[in-house]
């Protein structure tokens, strides 16, 4: 997957490059239609009243787009995934997130801060049937459910484990099978799609 950086700081630019290896920094939005396989790297800071203003839904259909802030904060992390970004984080995140976002993005995940993931999954979960009643439970193991249950309340990993007594990486392991079995990326893909087939 291609790299395009679009900020008006070198010094976050070559932060970038160094981080994400192969990139190229643009001086102006690109043009749609490009590449859906390339990701726009997006500094917030640099967007001029215009660019604000530019055609987010679209460039975000023919673009990955990671908006990344110097002082993120869940109410503008939402507006931008309402937009529809891919990902959406702090400008100097360290190399390895920044490498952990561009891969989650190239396999069509979403990438979000913790705590606007899981006020995401929340309100969605929300939405989601009850297990007893839901077209999906038969998709999936009895303590799969019970995973699914709780992620549903937007509950962590730790928190997950600590309410079903069982390890941390055995959470984990359930969850990947789980996203397996429905096709998806993340725990927030998972519950649009379950929130998605009961209707």
């Amino acid at each position: 997957m291609g790299h395009l950086l679009f900020t008006a700081s070198s010094v976050l630019a070559g932060y970038w490059e160094d981080a994400l290896g192969e990139a190229r920094r643009c001086e102006r939005l690109p043009v749609p239609p490009r590449d859906r396989d390339a990701a726009l790297w997006l500094d917030l800071a640099s967007l001029g009243a215009a660019q604000q203003g530019a055609d987010w839904p679209n460039l975000c259909r023919c673009y990955r787009v990671v908006a990344l802030s110097s002082a993120p904060n869940d109410a503008e992390g939402m507006h931008w995934l309402q937009l529809g970004v891919s990902g959406y984080a702090h400008a100097y995140a360290g190399a390895d997130e920044l490498r952990q976002i561009a891969a989650s993005v190239a396999a069509g995940g979403t990438w979000l801060g913790r705590s606007l993931l899981l006020q995401l999954c929340q309100r969605f979960g929300a939405l989601v049937p009850p297990t007893e009643r839901a077209d999906w439970r038969e998709r999936v193991s009895s303590r799969e459910a019970e995973v699914i249950a709780i992620l549903k309340q937007g509950r962590s990993n730790k928190e997950i484990a600590r309410e079903l007594d069982i390890a941390e990486r055995t959470v984990k392991a359930h969850l990947t099978a789980i996203f397996h079995k429905f096709g998806v990326e993340d725990r927030f893909q998972l519950l649009l799609k379950l929130t998605q087939s009961a209707h």
